[in-house]
């Protein structure tokens, strides 16, 4: 742990302004966001707005039909009732204000006609006269709701443009401070090289690094969320999607294998959970990160119930089906089988790469290892240490084996009996 100096304090000074640079243009993008919110909820209520002009059809038509019944001898209290009801509705539409007044003017004496004048003993011309005067109404009403869907559509229009103008930004300034963090965290690691062990420097770069891009990653994550509303673009939208949660993942080991540095156990839940159903799940995002790879699995009927943490055991799934995929052979399936017997469930993941020797199946499962062969192969060798401390805090254990056709990893932890 060096004293700091001027040397090793700029780097630090420039990330600290980049960063709080970030926090100041979420702030102002959140706001920004809250007031197109507000204009949102205002084109909304212009919606309601125009749909209302259908009450003054509504009374056109229940006019007209007033007419026909009263010539066919068949006008009904009911009938009548319902007109005195539509003239109230379209004097206290919200749509009533926009109306020229004569048009205000022209629904306040049908309405105080209605109210106040014995209907039964109308002509039958009376009623289809008030048709024919509420006519003209009912084409400047359409109007008027014309004109507002006009004015929505380019609020709406506005809105997306704003939206994705801000995640834009927000993915312009993560990647800065992403490469002001990466590059600082280079120049940190050759200062402190000669002062202290790697061991020491890992555990910094873990607590240091993993946290401060927790935030750029949830944005990034819930901007895509949001544009993945609009149903466009889906496909691209889906890869940010996954990119963050695979960073995310990344993280979240990182800062598990702080934790069991610093000799911190894990914390793990104890909720009842369907093993079967999680396996599905791990399942269904490893087809979609290795589409180049087929998944065989074989599993029970019915559910695997145990008790553990739904997040821990997850990753743990995930990670056996990645190294899986990204390990083993191109073309070649892997074989994954879940069982629940004699009160253990056993999930093995089994591919057909060529088998890891006894040593090399030991190293694995220590932090930091890298096997020679996988150099070239994305990785920091962090998951495996991790998913095996997960384990036995679901008091399990984790294991390999070689088989005829490749290799097998598998998993086990206590569970409910159930019929196979």
């Amino acid at each position: 742990m060096g004293v700091a100096t001027p040397n090793n304090r700029t780097p630090q000074s420039l990330n600290v302004w980049l960063g709080s640079l970030l926090v100041v243009s979420l702030l102002i993008l959140g706001a920004a966001l809250f007031c197109e919110q507000g204009l949102l909820e205002k084109a909304i209520f212009d919606v309601r707005n125009a749909n209302s002009a259908y009450q003054y059809s509504q009374l056109e038509r229940d006019l007209l039909v007033a007419a026909l019944d009263c010539r066919n001898g068949s006008l009904s209290n009911v009938r009548l009732a319902t007109l005195r009801h539509r003239g109230e509705l379209a004097v206290g539409s919200e749509n009533f204000h926009w109306l020229s007044p004569d048009s205000q003017q022209t629904l306040r004496k049908l309405q105080a006609s209605l109210q106040q004048s014995d209907l039964a003993n109308w002509s039958c011309d009376l009623f289809s006269g008030w048709a024919a005067i509420v006519h003209p109404v009912v084409i400047e009403a359409m109007d008027v709701s014309n004109a507002t869907r006009a004015r929505l559509l380019v609020k709406m229009r506005g809105l997306r443009r704003d939206t994705v103008l801000g995640l834009l930004v927000v993915i312009l300034l993560t990647l800065i401070v992403l490469i002001s963090t990466w590059r600082a965290s280079r120049q940190q690691r050759e200062r402190i090289a000669s002062l202290e062990s790697e061991k020491a420097f890992r555990e910094r770069l873990v607590s240091t690094v993993a946290h401060e891009l927790r935030t750029p990653v949830a944005t990034i994550s819930g901007f895509a969320e949001l544009l993945d509303c609009n149903g466009k673009n889906s496909e691209h939208i889906s890869r940010i999607k996954r990119m963050a949660q695979r960073l995310n993942q990344t993280l979240g080991s990182f800062l598990d294998l702080h934790r069991l540095q610093s000799d911190r156990p894990l914390v793990v839940a104890k909720d009842r959970l369907d093993l079967k159903a999680l396996l599905e799940e791990a399942l269904e995002t490893a087809r979609a990160q290795y589409p180049q790879t087929s998944f065989q699995v074989t599993a029970p009927s019915k559910p695997a119930w145990v008790l553990g943490d739904e997040a821990r055991l997850l990753s743990a799934i995930q990670n056996l089906l990645s190294n899986a995929a990204k390990y083993g052979p191109q073309g070649k399936p892997v074989k994954v089988r879940l069982a629940c017997r004699s009160g253990r469930a056993r999930i093995e993941v089994e591919d057909a790469g060529p088998p890891l020797t006894p040593e090399e199946a030991e190293s694995v499962f220590e932090p930091w290892a890298r096997l020679a062969r996988h150099q070239q192969l994305e990785g920091y060798g962090l998951g495996l240490p991790v998913v095996r401390e997960a384990v036995r805090r679901h008091q399990g254990e984790i294991g390999w084996e070689a088989v005829a056709d490749g290799q097998v990893f598998w998993l086990e932890i206590p569970c409910e009996q159930t019929s196979q």
